[in-house]
């Protein structure tokens, strides 16, 4: 396999070129100008090692013009930022920040020497996060078979999106379904509107946590996905500390956003989970604002099965909120340990889910996507939904009802057990319903909270009254001997 290395430090092109010829079967040649890179394309490359910006060198449009040339190779970027900069790391990437993983590289230029006639494609999620650390404004222009979408960007900032099917942020998840994508770029197109108004990385985070989520409630899922989000800056941990009026216990979990602690309000005695903002976000001022808004929204929901936020501020220059703490497993927990659970649980979480997002929706507060590591079983049995609530439209869930029904009933199908519960089919029946997409489907939540609440006094009645107990002759004496 022939390559063409082009970059404008001779140092790193040289080295590169140097290195794959020791360690591979393949040869290299260096252009440390975009010129000379035009004047050998003749002869015909297969692998394209391209700085992605320099003052001599705009790699995008230098892929335009050798891929013009040599449109069977594939192309590698080198961007200038710092690998530490990066927020999700991609398994199979074809993007390479400093300082060069050498290793990975010659890894990477053997997995696409074995790709015969494939098109110079790339992961959507690698891509828009290359573009965003780079500064880059303009437009992405997505394409994967028949799927194309477009993603605005503004001085690195995700600004709009949008697909044959949505807009926002459901817009990008739907572009990491698809896989490997081709794309060109557009300096100069700027977004007819703004739908995302989150950082690109708390965008990009969202969007891969959602994916890894869903597919880890399919049968089958791999457990290697292809992006993680590994790169987190490190964070301090509470664990044992006093924090405010709180003492804090173990930590519970860690996402873009926040650390959650189990802790006590030792002013009260009371167990609560606490959110603590990561300490790279608090110097932001709109992302602490989008996290305590998003503690707001929650705060103002009374719902029994929503666990209230009881607090919520800054200690010592550190923004936090506290909600209910709940014992039990999130559903997503239960999926990955291969459990399962009853049709009364999987009723009884239907029915927790659909009144509360018909409460949510009756008072017009949005709502988060629906995600099983939010959705709580305690011991008895019960549904809890957890930082569900949101203020900002850019995190909310925007799909229609149905679609969100019909991923419900996805994801508990394969999850319950079988029974002799009596009314257990029905239960059954009802989640094919919500599946469906025939005449009988349940699209919208009230009927569906209607549905469930019906079968559950099936399917577990309210306890009998206790019988009356038969009062004895004495008793009987004395009772009269009292009236008198």
């Amino acid at each position: 396999m022939q390559l063409l290395i082009v970059h404008a430090e001779a140092e790193i092109g040289e080295g590169l070129s140097a290195m794959i010829r020791e360690y591979s079967a393949h040869t290299a040649d260096y252009a440390a100008t975009e010129e000379t890179a035009l004047d050998w394309a003749a002869r015909g490359y297969d692998l394209l090692l391209l700085q992605l910006e320099s003052a001599q060198i705009d790699g995008l449009a230098l892929a335009d013009s050798l891929g013009a040339i040599s449109p069977a190779a594939q192309i590698f970027f080198l961007p200038g930022y710092a690998l530490a900069e990066q927020r999700l790391e991609i398994a199979q990437t074809k993007i390479f920040p400093e300082p060069i993983d050498g290793e990975r590289l010659l890894q990477a230029i053997e997995r696409v020497a074995k790709l015969t006639d494939a098109p110079n494609a790339f992961n959507p999620v690698d891509l828009l996060q290359m573009f965003c650390l780079s500064g880059k404004s303009g437009a992405v222009r997505l394409t994967a078979g028949e799927e194309l979408g477009v993603v605005f960007l503004r001085n690195g900032e995700l600004r709009h999106a949008v697909t044959a099917q949505a807009f926002g942020l459901p817009a990008i998840y739907e572009m990491t379904q698809w896989g490997p994508s081709t794309f060109s770029y557009d300096a100069n197109a700027s977004p007819a509107e703004q739908t995302i108004d989150i950082g690109w990385d708390a965008a990009l985070i969202e969007v891969v946590m959602r994916e890894h989520e869903e597919q880890a409630l399919e049968p089958g899922a791999s457990s290697s996905p292809e992006v993680e989000a590994s790169l987190l800056p490190p964070e301090p941990d509470l664990t044992g500390q006093e924090f405010g009026t709180y003492r804090v216990g173990r930590k519970l979990t860690e996402s873009f956003w926040d650390k959650v602690y189990e802790a006590e309000q030792t002013s009260i005695g009371r167990q609560v989970a606490l959110h603590v903002l990561r300490s790279s976000l608090r110097q932001i001022p709109e992302r602490a604002q989008e996290f305590l808004d998003t503690a707001s929204a929650n705060a103002n929901v009374r719902h029994p099965a929503i666990l209230p936020v009881y607090e919520a501020g800054e200690f010592q220059g550190t923004y936090f909120y506290a909600r209910e703490f709940v014992v039990g497993r999130t559903l997503y927990e239960i999926k990955a340990s291969g459990l399962t659970i009853s049709t009364l649980v999987a009723l009884r979480l239907i029915r927790a889910i659909a009144d509360s997002l018909t409460h949510l929706d009756d008072h017009r507060i949005l709502h988060a996507p629906l995600r099983p590591s939010r959705i709580f079983i305690t011991p008895n049995d019960e549904a809890k939904l957890a930082d569900v609530a949101v203020a900002n439209p850019a995190l909310a869930q925007l799909s229609p009802a149905q679609r969100e029904i019909q991923m419900v009933g996805w994801m508990l199908a394969p999850m319950i057990r079988a029974s002799e519960t009596p009314g257990g089919g029905r239960v059954l029946k009802l989640i094919e319903q919500m599946q469906s997409a025939g005449a009988d489907a349940i699209t919208q939540w009230p009927p569906l909270a209607q549905e469930a609440k019906k079968i559950e006094a099936l399917l577990a009645p309210p306890p009998a009254l206790a019988a009356e107990p038969k009062v004895g002759l004495i008793e009987k004496v004395k009772f009269w001997g009292k009236r008198g």
